[in-house]
């Protein structure tokens, strides 16, 4: 009785997990989607994080938007799950990093992310969102070691005993 019920919680957390997959996944198509109409504005909250050069702020929100949705497409539709998990998180935790040092460092920022350009008045809050965020790729990381490599493709033998 014990490993039927076993059995149905395995169920469920492969459902809540196959959910929150999806739902990161449509998460960074909707917000690299909307980024691609107003890259300046991810750009300039690049360089007012005072991080790096001015000019390599255009550059790496190209890239950061490319790879949000790259991540979203590979989630949705579990091709390289694994990567995708991992980058995700790498995304995740490196505007953690933003937020938390321009938190530390008392710096006044905009941000044109998760679908919406607001001024960061409350870092806390901001900061926990990500945090959020962070862990539910850290579940998608743990998800897709657990249930290995997935592949659509049957490998290909080749027989040389003719030869």
């Amino acid at each position: 009785m014990y490993h039927l019920s076993g059995m149905r919680n395995s169920r469920s957390i492969d459902i809540l997990l196959n959910l929150l997959r999806l739902g990161m996944g449509v998460f960074f198509l909707v917000t690299g989607v909307l980024k691609i109409g107003d890259l300046g504005q991810t750009a300039d909250f690049l360089t007012r994080s005072d991080l790096l050069p001015e000019f390599f702020s255009m550059p790496l929100a190209c890239v950061g938007v490319a790879m949000e949705l790259v991540v979203a497409v590979c989630l949705i539709l579990r091709c390289s799950y694994r990567g995708a998990a991992v980058w995700g998180l790498v995304m995740t935790g490196v505007f953690l990093l933003l937020y938390v040092q321009a938190w530390a460092r008392g710096l006044n920022l905009s941000c044109n992310c998760m679908g919406s350009t607001h001024e960061i008045i409350n870092y806390p809050q901001d900061t926990g969102v990500r945090l959020l965020l962070l862990g539910a790729m850290l579940l998608l990381v743990w998800d897709s070691r657990r249930r290995g490599t997935i592949s659509a493709r049957k490998p290909r033998t080749f027989d040389f005993s003719e030869a």
